[in-house]
């Protein structure tokens, strides 16, 4: 059976290796695979940031009360035989969570208007669907903008306007299905670093006709990934070796230094 719904992950992985991309799958369709210490962090702190934006929380104490209440211990001690592991984890959702309450991201003339808002759309001529959750959505009623924020807790990589990713263009085709509720003039797509220290947030202005022009790019690669997998794909980075999403994919669990590159990368 054809794959009809792709998120930017998804897209991005493919257009990184597609025998990485292949691997997931294979996982993921199998139930075989299993979460991570990072990544329980992670769906974590995305859900407390999203009842901060929504103003369910608003204090330090009520982000200590959540945390006493919500942290996935159970889960978390599963992932790693670690302790310190744990402790890192907890102890990097809570100074990010109370830094980030003291001085939500809400920049002068922003209403908030949808929080964790999980949008699809249809990609005309491909018969596929895009999906992404976009974790915060501001109107800015005098500028006609809208602004759509995505929450990171890894170091960002330099943006070059002239290239945008693929997460940013699926953001730009599904924010043509939110101007009914926001009716827009300007799209800016942010992404804000959320950790134990204040991060800059890096900010893009959609430029129409350079969307359209590497629009018509992903839409190849969306074309690409419907299609049945070749039974044979090899690395991206064959034959001197294998690339790291390959070698992270085949490890039959997380190892542990694995996991300790995770949390000590979002506590840098």
């Amino acid at each position: 059976m054809h794959r009809t719904l792709f998120t930017p992950a998804m897209v991005e992985s493919y257009r990184a290796c597609k025998r990485a991309y292949g691997l997931a799958n294979q996982k993921f369709t199998s139930g075989s695979s299993s979460g991570s210490l990072s990544g329980a962090c992670k769906r974590f702190v995305l859900k407390a940031l999203a009842e901060i934006n929504k103003e369910k929380l608003a204090t330090v104490h009520q982000v200590q009360k959540y945390m006493g209440q919500g942290w996935p211990l159970d889960k978390v001690s599963e992932d790693s035989s670690e302790k310190e592991l744990c402790t890192r984890a907890f102890l990097f959702a809570f100074k990010a969570l109370t830094r980030y309450v003291s001085k939500p991201y809400k920049p002068e003339g922003a209403e908030v208007a949808a929080v964790a808002l999980k949008a699809r759309a249809r990609v005309a001529h491909v018969r596929v669907y895009v999906e992404d959750t976009i974790d915060l959505v501001m109107w800015y009623p005098n500028e006609r903008r809208l602004e759509l924020v995505n929450f990171q807790m890894q170091p960002l990589k330099p943006v070059n306007p002239a290239w945008p990713t693929a997460s940013a263009l699926v953001k730009a085709h599904l924010a043509e299905r939110l101007k009914i509720r926001w009716p827009f003039e300007k799209l800016s797509i942010t992404t804000y670093r959320v950790g134990s220290q204040e991060y800059p947030p890096a900010t893009l202005t959609v430029d129409e006709s350079l969307y359209r022009l590497h629009w018509e790019e992903l839409t190849k690669t969306l074309e690409e990934m419907k299609q049945p997998p070749a039974k044979e794909i090899q690395c991206s980075a064959q034959p001197k070796s294998i690339c790291r999403q390959c070698a992270a994919i085949s490890r039959s669990s997380v190892s542990e230094s694995a996991t300790l590159y995770s949390i000590n990368a979002l506590s840098a």
